[in-house]
């Protein structure tokens, strides 16, 4: 059983390609001719992937065989991409799940999960915003700082990437899969951003006075804890703690955020949190964070919880995952004090499990925009039509017995990125929180 805890767990780490609702998918190019060769190969792939993998053994065995039976001969007769968009459409909208959807050919260049990234950082983030996306993160010191680069200038260009095209074709999704295709593009423009150190990236960007200009970054080494996890590369794990203080001395609000959830950050948190443990309330900021070791929520979680709960569960074809936190002392005890989580489209896999979760049993209020929705492990399978097929290899369950893929977590109070607010430095969503623990602090 500590085998296969030890995979489930494994299984957990950057769910960033974790599936997204259902749709019964429409491709965005003309209808064309198609080989029938490739229709039947493609279906032949689709159905073979969810005997496979699907949770759902029962729908596999008692379903799944008579949807190849009665739907094979139509892939035979296939010679149209129309056709085939209709016979695969059918063929997933059996499953009766919101776990399973395919990205078009024409756009999984736009969001498939590729190589981008390294131990390097031009120090710059950015954002989808409306049409476009604009620069929402400069380290101070950087690359992206010392080239004169803002918060709230709108990108134009990354690398040989245009922005704006790129998000046309993601916009074209229909509605149910957008938002999930949305935060993956989040991922694919910030990805060369952080290229190995000494590489450079090229980035073409619009000042808020509205007159264009380009630069050429080249990346420095990451800071960071590096810790290595598996089969993933060496990763920079970073732990930030801030004190908003009032009255020149009294803690009106600490704010700890940290980029991925690795068990090597665990003593960090711990020191952060007993840190914060004096403040009126605390701010977990998981913006940008992709995920990571799923346990972790159970020790983490248990610094804010006075009796033991569960978060959620998560289940496979193998076994059941309870995460259920125990309350851990900060001082006296657990911090009793007001939460506050920060989630935004790059907040995914286990940073939706603990935000859904400490939301759910009324331990913590939600800031920001709708996360990415993909808290399911979950794999990403090129098919013969070129299209690529994302389905869920687990299940999870919220405390009330909700789910969250596909949708997301949504905040308690939606606070959306402006060009306005990023260019004079303001972090709105934080700024919401730090008022809602004023609120409560002034009502007390």
């Amino acid at each position: 059983m500590k085998k296969k805890i030890s995979k489930f767990i494994g299984a957990l780490v950057l769910g960033g390609c974790a599936s997204a609702p259902p749709s019964t998918r429409v491709s965005d190019v003309p209808p064309q001719r198609l080989e029938t060769s490739v229709a039947v190969a493609t279906f032949d792939s689709v159905w073979s992937i969810v005997r496979q993998t699907y949770v759902d053994t029962a729908f596999v065995s008692s379903k799944w065989n008579s949807v190849h039976a009665s739907l094979r001969p139509r892939a035979q007769t296939i010679t149209t991409r129309a056709g085939l968009d209709s016979l695969l459409g059918d063929m997933l909208g059996e499953i009766h799940d919101s776990h399973f959807y395919l990205i078009p050919a024409s756009v999984a260049s736009e969001v498939k999960s590729d190589d981008s990234g390294g131990n390097g950082t031009t120090g710059m983030s950015v954002r989808i915003v409306g049409e476009g996306a604009l620069v929402w993160r400069v380290e101070n010191g950087s690359p992206a700082a010392l080239a004169g680069i803002h918060p709230g200038q709108s990108v134009q260009r990354v690398n040989d990437r245009i922005v704006r095209e790129s998000v046309k074709k993601v916009m074209s999704l229909a509605e149910a899969p957008r938002q999930r295709a949305l935060s993956d593009l989040d991922f694919k423009l910030n990805g060369p951003l952080s290229p190995p150190a000494g590489d450079s990236v090229h980035v073409s960007l619009v000042g808020i006075d509205g007159k264009s200009f380009e630069r050429t970054l080249v990346a420095i080494p990451k800071k960071g804890t590096i810790s290595k996890f598996g089969n993933l590369p060496p990763i920079a794990g970073v732990v930030t703690v801030d004190r908003r203080l009032v009255g020149g001395a009294h803690c009106n609000a600490g704010v700890v955020g940290f980029n991925i959830w690795l068990p090597i950050l665990a003593p960090e948190l711990e020191r952060a949190v007993k840190n914060l443990a004096d403040c009126d309330g605390i701010v977990i900021d998981l913006r940008g964070n992709p995920g990571g070791v799923g346990a972790m929520v159970m020790g983490f979680g248990g610094f804010f919880v006075p009796s033991t709960v569960s978060l959620g569960t998560m289940r496979t074809r193998d076994l059941t995952l309870n995460f259920a936190i125990n309350p851990r002392q900060v001082g006296a005890g657990p911090y009793s004090g007001p939460v506050a989580i920060l989630v935004d489209a790059m907040s995914a896999s286990t940073s939706e499990i603990f935000a859904t979760g400490m939301q759910r049993i009324g331990r913590a209020r939600v800031f920001g925009q709708r996360s990415a929705a993909a808290a399911l492990p979950a794999l990403m399978n090129g098919l013969p039509s070129g299209d690529v097929f994302v389905h869920a290899v687990a299940d999870f369950t919220d405390p009330r017995g909700g789910r969250i893929e596909g949708a997301g977590v949504v905040p308690d109070e939606i606070v959306p990125l402006t060009e306005a607010d990023l260019s004079k430095n303001i972090d709105a969503p934080l700024e919401a929180a730090v008022k809602w623990i004023q609120s409560l602090r002034h009502s007390s």
